[in-house]
Parts: structure tokens; C-alpha cells; sequence
């Protein structure tokens, strides 16, 4: 096997090599993107700080939205006892 690699020449086995290491550093590269190395810590807790405070903001909208929702029904409700009302009323008899 030695002497087969004898034969090679030096050439070829230095571009390999050079293509073999910058394979590697390739892959070490997209590993570390796909990992999230190259990210400093401090920016991925500010991300998740704001995150966690848009959360919170959207939860208490929603809250908002039900109790809005509930005080529009009963409102409804109350309009709708008011018309009955005043059908009832009109139709007692005729006005005064």
C-alpha cells in the first residue's frame, strides 16, 4: 500500500488533503448554524424576554376581548328585554 502511495503524486495527495479539511470546516460550520453556537447567549435571552413579554401582552388582550365579549352579550340581552318591552306595550292597546 506504501508503495502505491509512492506513486501518487505530491500534488494530489496536498489538493486532497486541502479539499478534505475544508469539507470538514464545512460541516463544522453548518453544524454549529444548525445548533445555534454562532448565537451569543445574551442576544438569545433577549429574544426570549421579548417573546415572553409579547405573550404575555397577546394573553391579556384576549382576556380583554372575553370580558368585552360578555359585557356586549349582556348588553344584547338587555336590549332584546327592552324591545319585548316595548312590543308588549304597543300592543296593549291603542295610545292615550
Amino acid at each position: 500500500m506504501s508503495a502505491a502511495l509512492a506513486q501518487v503524486p505530491w500534488q494530489t495527495l496536498l489538493a486532497s488533503g486541502l479539499v478534505a479539511a475544508l469539507l470538514a470546516t464545512i460541516v463544522l460550520l453548518v453544524q454549529s448554524i444548525i445548533k445555534g453556537n454562532l448565537v451569543p447567549r445574551q442576544h438569545l435571552l433577549d429574544v426570549q424576554a421579548e417573546r415572553d413579554k409579547w405573550e404575555a401582552a397577546w394573553r391579556l388582550q384576549q382576556e380583554t376581548l372575553t370580558e368585552i365579549d360578555g359585557r356586549l352579550d349582556a348588553n344584547t340581552e338587555a336590549l332584546k328585554l327592552m324591545q319585548h318591552l316595548i312590543d308588549s306595550l304597543a300592543t296593549k292597546g291603542p295610545a292615550r
